[in-house]
């Protein structure tokens, strides 16, 4: 059985999510569609797909430099932020590693996840004329979804090794990329079970902490965002279902292999496409 057709059930209706109306400018969150105002799923679209650490943000202003006009719908941070956690928590969650259970939660009712969610967008055009760009998909279930019921839709797809997207996170310093709070000891044991590395990738972690280059808890938070992350997305495997379900839609690039300004007009290209 090809891998599309494993998740073949990600791809069929999912139940309506709530309406939420206006969610910014120009964006509706609804099942209905104010007159005059354009569906997602019939705009030209560009879905950028990458797990945290694969430089989407960086591909964004990239492309925001080089390319023809666009317009960026709200991204999934955004997104889940006002469609998403208010199902669960009467509370802001900015617990990275919470959050993907929720959006689990989400998934698991929701076939089809965040995909879901964008076919239940629409846009003013005249506000955000096509072409539109969306951050981000993650994980077969989404992509699978997005191949049928976004036709008109382009793939980004970004990757990178997990010690680079770990050293990103890390480097980058953003405030988003929180966890819970850890004990001296469990930053002692920062890279003792850190399944993702390789020796040579915790040796060079391990150096750079006892020269005092980073934190032992700083790294210990952000490995366990990334573990967290790719136990709840397969990467590799939404990769081989875009390549089964849209090939001629679909472009993968190594952003550890590709410099930024490439990546940028790799971009630019798939979206005139």
């Amino acid at each position: 059985m090809s891998a599309l057709a494993a998740l073949s059930s990600a791809a069929v209706a999912s139940p309506p999510i709530k309406d939420l109306g206006v969610i910014a400018s120009g964006v509706t969150l609804s099942t209905t569609r104010p007159r005059g105002w354009r569906a997602v799923a019939d705009s030209r679209l560009l879905v950028v797909i990458g797990l945290t650490g694969t430089g989407k943000s960086t591909a964004m202003a990239e492309l925001r430099a080089i390319a023809e006009p666009f317009s960026l719908l709200p991204n999934r941070r955004e997104v889940t932020d006002k469609a998403i956690i208010p199902l669960y928590s009467d509370q802001p969650v900015n617990d990275r590693v919470e959050r993907f259970e929720l959006t689990r939660r989400f998934a698991r009712a929701n076939p089809g996840g965040m995909a879901h969610i964008l076919t239940q967008l629409s846009v003013d055009p005249e506000a955000l004329p096509d072409p539109l760009v969306f951050d981000g998909l993650r994980g077969a279930d989404e992509v699978a979804h997005a191949a049928v019921v976004l036709p008109r839709a382009r793939f980004l797809v970004l990757t990178a090794p997990d010690f680079v997207r770990l050293t990103r996170i890390v480097l980058r310093a953003d405030a988003f990329d929180r966890t819970s709070a850890l004990t001296a000891d469990e930053a002692g044991a920062v890279l003792s079970d850190a399944e993702l590395l390789t020796p040579v990738e915790r040796f060079q972690l391990e150096g750079w902490m006892r020269l005092g280059a980073l934190d032992p808890k700083d790294v210990r938070a952000k490995l366990n965002i990334v573990t967290a992350e790719r136990r709840n997305y397969d990467a590799d495997l939404a990769i081989k279902v875009l390549m089964e379900a849209a090939p001629e839609r679909t472009f993968v690039v190594d952003t550890s292999a590709v410099p930024p300004h490439l990546v940028g007009m790799i971009a630019a290209r798939v979206l005139a496409s």
